[in-house]
């Protein structure tokens, strides 16, 4: 897998997108996507809208686990805290969604509120948050 990022193009890379997370394309959305240059197929994305003057609203996603080798976390990470330099980035995950909550888990979101019912009925969604200090993810902030 040869993975190269690029700035998400919303009139190309919206159906994608769209395929992976139901979510609705706003005025600010913007993101980062990963390409396998080996199929030239996407492999993945971190979709950002909804920004305010310290927060982003983020949907992470992946379509291999190997994606996480080749610096995913890193760039979206780097990217959302130096680049856009907000302090917090959130999530908004369906309870049934487990992969997901790790996932967020490992990248040190912590959980804000559950709203019962909020996604669809018996599914809970999950308020997720993550504080550029809990990060594990931003090169200048791991321990050696």
């Amino acid at each position: 897998m040869d993975v190269q990022y690029r700035p998400f193009n919303g009139a190309f890379d919206w159906g994608w997108v769209n395929t992976q997370v139901p979510i609705q394309r706003v005025e600010d959305t913007s993101g980062i996507v990963a390409v396998d240059m080996d199929t030239n197929s996407t492999v993945g994305a971190c979709i950002m809208d909804n920004f305010t003057n310290n927060s982003v609203q983020c949907h992470f996603m992946l379509t291999h686990p190997m994606l996480l080798k080749h610096g995913f976390l890193e760039c979206c990470c780097t990217y959302l805290f130096n680049e856009c330099g907000v302090k917090y980035v959130y999530g908004l995950v369906p309870g049934n969604n487990e992969k997901a909550l790790k996932l967020n888990k490992h990248m040190g979101f912590t959980v804000k509120t559950v709203m019962e019912e909020a996604f669809e009925d018996g599914v809970d969604y999950v308020l997720m948050e993550l504080k550029r200090a809990n990060c594990k993810f931003i090169q200048e902030l791991r321990v050696a």
